[in-house]
């Protein structure tokens, strides 16, 4: 399958070129954040009390913070999916809404009106599985 922009297939419709990101689990933010940037040698893009964004070698990467029990302070673990352009991801938001998908997690915004304004939505596929569709307003990766 050629899934190359220009080229037919799933990414035609997209602006510019969609990034995976990964969710994760962390029990610990401190610790998590320094083994990403002194251990791999990443950056951490944003930070917030439930969770780090990661630019994990182009790869988005969210950890979100779970307690060492496993009860969750973020649901929608694990979860894979993309961040988008922004025009992307409201058009992408606008088609589901046409075609009656079902979110897992209802399109929403985070800092809105600062230059860390996030927009995040969560479908699944068949078979259960989270996918998460996210972007930033300012460019973060």
């Amino acid at each position: 399958m050629d899934n190359k922009p220009g080229k037919g297939g799933p990414l035609e419709e997209f602006t510019s070129q969609p990034r995976p990101c990964i969710a994760i689990a962390a029990h610990d933010l401190a610790v998590t954040r320094r083994f990403y940037e002194d251990t791999l040698g990443c950056r951490v893009v944003d930070e917030r009390a439930t969770g780090l964004t990661i630019d994990f070698f182009g790869c988005e990467l969210d950890a979100r913070l779970v307690a060492r029990d496993g009860a969750q302070v973020m649901n929608l673990l694990p979860r894979f999916g993309l961040v988008m352009g922004w025009e992307d991801w409201h058009r992408a938001v606008d088609h589901l809404n046409y075609i009656g998908v079902r979110y897992l997690e209802a399109p929403r915004f985070d800092a809105r009106g600062t230059p860390d304004e996030r927009a995040e939505f969560c479908i699944a596929d068949p078979s259960g599985n989270c996918l998460g569709f996210a972007a930033w307003r300012v460019k973060k990766i």
